[in-house]
């Protein structure tokens, strides 16, 4: 026979879940304090959480409006800057046509019929006519 045959068996491992609601349930079962009770809050306790709560509750709508106004101031700076560079690219693109077109003229002029007007020396009328 092998040695396998004759090992000592792992001990078998056994997981529970047990939740918060079922623990104070199975506290006598499992050798627990079995006396762990849910005392009733008093009125005023219950009052002052409640009082808590709805602070929270408002300062919370408080951030919420200061976030939401503050979105809002940045969406509008954003949208007046995406305007502005719109407007500043129709000056560019307009700008950019001018020059195009007077570099068209001039480049005719220069390859136009008197070609002379340049190799005068300058004096008098200036090359000039």
């Amino acid at each position: 026979m092998s040695d396998h045959e004759f090992s000592i068996p792992k001990p078998l491992v056994l997981r529970v879940e047990i939740s918060a609601e079922q623990a104070a349930s199975l506290a006598p079962i499992l050798g627990g304090r079995s006396d762990v009770s849910q005392h009733p809050i008093s009125e005023h306790a219950a009052d002052a959480r409640v009082i808590e709560l709805k602070r929270l509750e408002v300062d919370l709508e408080q951030r919420e409006a200061e976030f939401e106004a503050d979105v809002q101031f940045r969406e509008d700076r954003i949208e007046r800057w995406r305007t502005e560079l719109e407007e500043l690219e129709q000056t560019l693109d307009r700008r950019e046509r001018d020059l195009v077109s007077y570099v068209d003229q001039l480049q005719g002029v220069m390859s136009g019929s008197d070609s002379a007007w340049w190799s005068r020396p300058a004096g008098g009328d200036g090359g000039v006519r």
